[in-house]
């Protein structure tokens, strides 16, 4: 019946509006009664033979197959006028909103368009070649438009993640009327260089009206899903073409109309943001959540068998407690990375899991069960499958990505109050461990009766046959951490001949030679390295140095800053001063401490800032990249925003 008793709706409503008789009136505005577009008759659906035209408003207002116009001392009460073409808050879900009277709030009305704009060129899955055009520019370009009259003053773009924007051409095909009121769209252009767009993730635009309003980056959600009008982003990939010509592909977020495809049509594309919590976790339940159990008769079982042909990173399932989930939507939006989920593709994950993962990543996983495991299928492995692994060289290689493997304590170093340096045995003296420089491990234990797994970073390297081994700082419990670290503290108990499983090699940093890595899967190439180390975070970093430097042939240069707390935390200095005297063309290194240090101290202290970076690390350029590991708060608060200031583009900005 609707909430009008003088004007109950009934069961046939007929599709009806009204704008302010003010905006009807005022002679800088236009509301037009339309018979022809486009110099011809309006075709039916397009609104024959009659239709409202009203600039700068939305197509809800703009009535199509006009019948009547009324002029009335109320705003109507027509059904649709106030159950279509609203915003409400973000935190009114459908059956909130049939609370409150939320449809018939004035403030939450959608009238004029807000500012938006959008990527026409490149088109979706548009390639590009990279080495036929790595020296010409490209011209990405699209349209831009606003309401209320106002004019759009610029339209940039960014493909550097949003650090800095780049101001387009403007083309303005229509001039505003009399009034000085703007009712068309523009189109824009930019010319980028294609070399810029090795290493980058995603192309953004974003328009700016003369009320400087500006599209947000992110969206907000809400009911309707109307008026979202964030940075329209255009994702670039580097493929190979059919021919196997390399090549950069482009994808937008979504296709018109029913064809399908983009990148925000899958569950790793969605937003983070609902504008009150994170969306998939926010509306998880409601929107994303895997449908119930189904009832035992009904219930899918898969054998292990089964399970196992889903290995790849195109197609990964993997077993916990005995349930099947289907995990390839969710690589992507893994905060582990892609390796800490393919790990286990097609396996058993239960311990793995548990061992890392909370109560509430347990609740996300539901949303990918596709049905339960037969577990009278499960066969046990030989165990001669896991000893005979070899390397392209021919080379018997320790470490098995698919199963946990125990190695031996066969030596335990003190080297400070808190750092131990551990020495394991590798299965025989002529074993490699095969860990790709720039990857790590996982190293876990069963503590006071829990799995414990963590990742990482040996010292050594494959030319350390027989050996595995890693510097280590024991964290014991503090007033903030009464705990403190549990695997940290059990590796600190292990006694000569104590064993601790590993497994791996997993990470998104692999370097191959010659300046030449991979990140992700995805071919890069620096000249130089800047490396920025916090405590243990030096591991990855020594790593990379010394493979480098091993090879006088590889002339990457590389140049660290190796921050602690105090002088007896700079682990293993001995070894980067020498590098720094035998390698000085190639290896350079500057110590900061930032709680304590001696009164002959020649470094910095404080915390890494940017007057730090200017002066010791290598300035921006293309083949400059920067690669970090530390606490997280020193790299959130100090590094990146830091490395950004001086122009470093996000990109080439990694972090272990």
């Amino acid at each position: 019946p609707g909430p009008f008793k003088d004007e109950p709706w009934g069961k046939l409503v007929k599709y009806g509006t009204s704008i302010p008789l003010g905006r009807a009136m005022n002679p800088a505005f236009d509301v037009i009664i339309a018979y022809e577009a486009n110099g011809e008759e309006l075709q039916p659906d397009h609104g024959y033979p009659v239709r409202l035209i009203i600039p700068g408003y939305i197509g809800g207002r703009m009535i199509k197959w006009l019948a009547a116009i009324n002029v009335i001392p109320y705003e109507t009460k027509n059904h649709y006028h106030y159950h279509d073409n609203r915003i409400l808050p973000p935190h009114i879900t459908a059956e909130e909103s049939l609370k409150g009277s939320w449809w018939y709030k004035p403030e939450y009305i959608f009238n004029e368009l807000n500012i938006n704009s959008a990527i026409s060129q490149p088109d979706h899955n548009e390639t590009l070649s990279i080495a036929k055009k790595i020296n010409d520019t490209y011209e990405v370009a699209g349209y831009a438009y606003t309401g209320g009259g106002r004019a759009i003053s610029r339209v940039e773009v960014s493909w550097d993640g949003g650090i800095n924007w780049n101001v387009c051409d403007l083309e303005r095909k229509e001039q505003p009327n009399e009034y000085g009121m703007y009712w068309c769209w523009l189109w824009w252009s930019y010319k980028i260089p294609v070399s810029n767009l090795v290493g980058c993730k995603e192309i953004m635009c974003r328009a700016w009206d003369e009320s400087n309003n500006c599209q947000p980056m992110n969206p907000t959600w809400n009911l309707m899903g109307m008026g979202n009008n964030q940075v329209f982003r255009v994702r670039v990939h580097m493929d190979r073409a059919s021919n196997g010509e390399a090549v950069f592909r482009f994808e937008h977020p979504t296709q018109p109309g029913q064809q399908t495809g983009g990148w925000m049509t899958t569950v790793a594309g969605k937003p983070d943001s609902a504008g009150f919590g994170r969306l998939l976790e926010v509306l998880g339940d409601e929107e994303d959540a895997a449908p119930p159990p189904p009832p035992k008769d009904s219930k899918k079982v898969f054998t292990m068998e089964e399970v196992e042909k889903h290995n790849t990173e195109e197609d990964v399932w993997i077993v916990v407690k005995n349930k099947v989930y289907d995990c390839t939507e969710y690589l992507e939006l893994h905060p582990g990375g892609v390796d800490s989920i393919t790990i286990n593709a097609g396996a058993d994950a239960t311990e793995d899991f548990e061992a890392i993962h909370s109560v509430k990543a347990t609740k996300m996983l539901e949303k990918f069960y596709i049905g339960d495991l037969d577990v009278k299928s499960v066969k046990k492995e030989a165990k001669s499958d896991l000893d005979n692994m070899l390397d392209d060289k021919g080379r018997k290689v320790a470490l098995n990505p698919k199963h946990k493997i125990p190695f031996k304590l066969q030596g335990k170093t003190k080297l400070s109050r808190d750092t131990l340096l551990l020495d394991f045995a590798l299965q025989s003296p002529d074993h490699i461990l095969g860990l790709p420089t720039g990857k790590h491990l996982f190293l876990s234990a069963k503590v006071d009766g829990e799995a414990v797994m963590r990742r990482y970073t040996p010292i050594s390297s494959n030319f350390d046959v027989g050996c595995v081994k890693f510097v280590i700082k024991v964290y014991r419990p503090t007033e903030r951490f009464p705990r403190g670290g549990k695997l940290t503290q059990y590796l600190d108990t292990l006694q000569i001949g104590d064993t601790i499983d590993m497994r791996g090699p997993v990470g998104e940093f692999e370097y191959i030679a010659g300046g030449n890595f991979l990140i992700d899967g995805e071919e890069r190439f620096a000249t130089k390295f800047n490396m920025i180390a916090g405590g243990t975070g030096i591991t990855p970093c020594m790593q990379i140095a010394a493979e480098i430097l091993r090879h006088p042939e590889d002339s990457t240069q590389m140049s660290l800053i190796f921050a602690c707390r105090e002088e007896g935390d700079l682990l293993m200095r001995s070894t980067l001063d020498e590098w720094a005297e035998k390698f000085p063309n190639k290896f350079s290194v500057h110590y900061i401490l930032s709680d304590s240090w001696p009164k002959d101290w020649k470094y910095s202290t404080g915390f890494v800032n940017k007057d730090l970076f200017e002066k010791q690390l290598f300035k921006q350029s293309p083949d400059v990249y920067n690669l970090m590991c530390g606490p997280p708060i020193m790299l959130d608060k100090g590094c990146t925003p830091n490395l950004c200031a001086l122009d470093h583009d996000k990109d080439r900005i990694f972090s272990f």
